[in-house]
């Protein structure tokens, strides 16, 4: 029911219909709520984690569209690219979509308790209207990856947190000292 998750299911299926069609080897990957270093808090299509930590890191409350008990299952972006490094290693292609996500079923509320206990402080919440067509619950049936990528073993979200908050505190040391 959401637009953007149509606007990707089409995307994957010219892929499959290529792969189908003419033989072009494919690999649709599904990916779940990427997350780590690096990634920008104040971009068109940011991510909730880096909104999140942006906030709190700014005395700003943290925005959570609904009540926050919607789900989702956040992947780390080394586990992400560990995966598609091993695809393309492999030459790996499949008939079907494969879910790039290792079921971190999780509610942004419990997200925000998560970034609280690293960072070690209370995140101030406002909660706003919630966002026109968002899914209630995501998470990822995880079997398909785990069949082909064997070897990749995910980064728990505690963990991932843990070292996104590290980068996020170094960017703001280094602008303070600018």
């Amino acid at each position: 029911m959401s637009p953007y998750a149509v606007s990707k299911q089409a995307t994957e299926g010219y892929a499959l219909a290529y792969q189908y069609s003419y033989g072009l080897k494919a690999l649709a990957f599904r990916f779940f709520n990427v997350y780590g270093p690096g990634q920008a808090a104040n971009h068109a299509y940011a991510a909730v984690i880096p909104k999140f930590l942006d906030a709190a890191m700014n005395g700003r409350p943290a925005q959570v569209q609904g009540d926050g008990e919607q789900s989702r299952d956040f992947t780390y972006v080394e586990t992400v690219c560990a995966v598609i490094h091993q695809a393309v290693l492999n030459q790996t292609s499949s008939p079907d979509p494969v879910n790039l996500a290792y079921g971190t079923n999780t509610t942004l509320l419990a997200l925000l308790d998560d970034i609280e206990a690293e960072l070690g402080f209370r995140v101030s919440r406002e909660h706003t209207v919630p966002r026109a067509g968002d899914v209630r619950a995501s998470q990822a049936d995880n079997r398909r990856v785990r069949e082909l990528f064997p070897s990749v073993e995910p980064l728990g979200l505690k963990d991932g947190l843990a070292m996104t908050v590290e980068w996020f505190r170094s960017v703001a040391e280094k602008a303070q000292q600018a």
